[in-house]
């Protein structure tokens, strides 16, 4: 009797592993089914469709998906999805190809459009913008410049600034860096304070005298406001003033209006 409770108590043990085996490969792949099936399926349906290496018609392309192919969507940029096909392969696809593609049902795909959602979680943006200086030899000046900026958080930001500026008698540029706080980002209308550190380079021009040339270097504080007007665009507006390291004489203030790109 006790021979056989032993055997039976040995054998017990021996399938003991290979139950617990079975049971870690069924939740393993239950898991991996769970993940893809949270991924939107797609199929193409071009001839093929363009994969790129980034959300951008310069990035080069790696990979094309034919007729039939289906793709993984991940997650999405203004206008771009990167998604995952087949052989494991990622890549960005646009929304205009992507477009053309049915769901698992057989129905055409409805793509989500951009919204103030992906706004406030796109972390890159660049612009342009224009305004006219006042006080001093640059006074009724017009300047035009261009932005790049990252956020870091949703509250904070950084910008580089390039721009050129001129009026009748002055003409030259100027560049500079600074920091955005913008405690209510969440908010459509959302005002902003603004603080940076640059430098002004001017060449004057008179009429009968030689040429002249001023550099400086300045801090500048402002304020403004951003306001999103739809997919991936804002306009903003700011006012600035300008102190200059050198000179209280040459300290100015500005106002801008401008556009930028998130993505």
């Amino acid at each position: 009797m006790m021979l056989e409770k032993r055997v039976l108590v040995a054998a017990l043990l021996s399938v003991l592993p290979v139950v617990a085996t079975a049971q870690e490969v069924l939740q393993d792949n239950s898991l991996s089914s769970s993940s893809a099936e949270s991924f939107l399926l797609l199929e193409v349906i071009d001839a093929y469709a363009d994969v790129h290496t980034g959300p951008a018609e310069a990035f080069p392309v790696i990979n094309v998906i034919e007729q039939g192919e289906t793709v993984q969507v991940l997650t999405r940029r203004p206008d771009w999805y990167e998604v995952r096909d087949a052989g494991g392969r990622h890549g960005w696809i646009s929304a205009r190809e992507l477009s053309r593609t049915l769901q698992s049902t057989g129905e055409p795909v409805d793509l989500p459009t951009v919204s103030y959602g992906d706004y406030l979680q796109n972390r890159l943006r660049i612009g342009f913008n224009a305004g006219q200086l006042s006080k001093g030899k640059l006074d009724a000046a017009d300047s035009f410049g261009v932005v790049a900026g990252y956020r870091a958080m949703d509250w904070l930001a950084a910008e580089i600034e390039w721009g050129k500026l001129f009026n009748a008698d002055v003409e030259g540029d100027y560049y500079h860096g600074s920091l955005l706080l913008e405690p209510f980002s969440v908010w459509r209308f959302s005002p902003l304070l603004i603080a940076g550190y640059g430098e002004m380079r001017l060449q004057e021009q008179p009429k009968l005298t030689p040429l002249l040339t001023d550099n400086g270097r300045y801090a500048l504080y402002g304020i403004g406001a951003n306001y999103y007007l739809g997919r991936n665009f804002l306009i903003r507006a700011e006012y600035r003033w300008y102190s200059f390291e050198d000179s209280e004489a040459m300290d100015l203030e500005s106002w801008k209006i401008g556009f930028n790109s998130f993505f």
